[in-house]
């Protein structure tokens, strides 16, 4: 089962028989067995049939739209799996001691993460800079159990942040030297694979919630607004250092991405975007990671399996109010 990227500019989907077609102009390119399909991530101008579309529906197939810079247009996606059970339990526990204790699990997770990812590669850079933001993320981190509130958390959260990602920047080839997160748009290469690669984490996240009857804009940790899926913001939060930014080290480490495959913006705007051969090669990295068995999480599966089994052990800890059914992904 896996996720498919259809990039080229004027592809078409169709639907024949028991298989999903794509082509280009006139010319069928594969066809895509509708028993193995479990998500479709559609980037640039891609006409997809109206069958195609009712197929998706039927099957529970997601489908995302995404721009050439990996701005999200949209999906299609079937409301068969919705639970309002679980939707109204999700609102009932805004401001809660279940959700705060929740929030402290995620973040705790994601800075642990974030520290296990420096120090692995930093066994070989040997850096002092990546090894005195790695005390400072420490001492910071042994705050967490003492939160009182979300507020808080986010600020020791933010902190974490900052040092990580100037550490980060510091682990990669000097031509992908960054020091901050820069973001909508990326300011340079290693942003630009970093806010695709968590775009695509984010639905990723997004379609298993789908699956679990969960209403993906209502989070415990961010701050809810309009236009953004706070809950899968909360929930990937484990998962960016682990799935993207280790992919992301690996692909300027050993050359497979490289500064001829990145583009300014068009019209003069601001911003570092990859071409179409840097985001196919960044995809095909991306959709090899999600099916890389790990032992992280209850037996040996894939990334992809593990996240779902993860959203599932949400759902079972929000209905029950009980915080110690989730546990966080943990590095080791």
């Amino acid at each position: 089962m896996s996720f498919v990227y259809i990039t080229e500019d004027g592809a078409y989907i169709k639907k024949r028989g028991g298989n999903f077609v794509v082509g280009q102009g006139t010319q069928d390119v594969m066809e895509i067995p509708e028993a193995v399909l479990d998500g479709l991530v559609i980037i640039d101008t891609v006409q997809v049939s109206s069958r195609a579309m009712v197929e998706f529906l039927r099957l529970g197939v997601p489908v995302t739209w995404l721009s050439r810079t990996g701005a999200f247009f949209g999906r299609l996606e079937s409301t068969r799996h919705v639970d309002v059970f679980r939707q109204e339990q999700q609102v009932l526990q805004k401001g809660g001691p279940f959700y705060l204790a929740l929030a402290k699990k995620c973040i705790a997770g994601k800075i642990h993460n974030q520290l296990t990812i420096l120090r692995r590669y930093n066994r070989y850079a040997e850096s002092d800079t990546v090894q005195e933001a790695m005390r400072q993320i420490a001492a910071n981190f042994k705050h967490i159990p003492e939160v009182q509130r979300i507020e808080e958390l986010m600020g020791y959260e933010g902190i974490a942040a900052r040092l990580y990602f100037h550490a980060l920047g510091e682990l990669v080839p000097k031509e992908f030297a960054f020091s901050k997160r820069s973001k909508r748009p990326p300011l340079d290469p290693f942003n630009a694979m970093l806010s695709l690669g968590y775009t695509l984490l984010m639905y990723e996240v997004y379609t298993a919630l789908g699956n679990e009857g969960l209403h993906p804009y209502f989070g415990f940790l961010h701050t809810l607004k309009n236009h953004h899926p706070a809950l899968a913001s909360d929930l990937m939060e484990e998962w960016r250092a682990v799935i993207v930014d280790s992919m992301a080290l690996s692909l300027v480490n050993h050359h497979e991405i490289k500064l001829e495959h990145f583009e300014k913006a068009e019209d003069g705007q601001p911003g570092i975007f990859l071409t179409r051969e840097g985001r196919a090669i960044f995809l095909r990295a991306y959709e090899k990671k999600m099916r890389t068995k790990n032992q992280y999480v209850e037996g040996v599966h894939s990334y992809r399996h593990s996240l779902a089994h993860q959203i599932t052990q949400y759902a079972q800890a929000l209905m029950a109010t009980n915080v110690d059914m989730y546990e966080p992904l943990w590095l080791h």
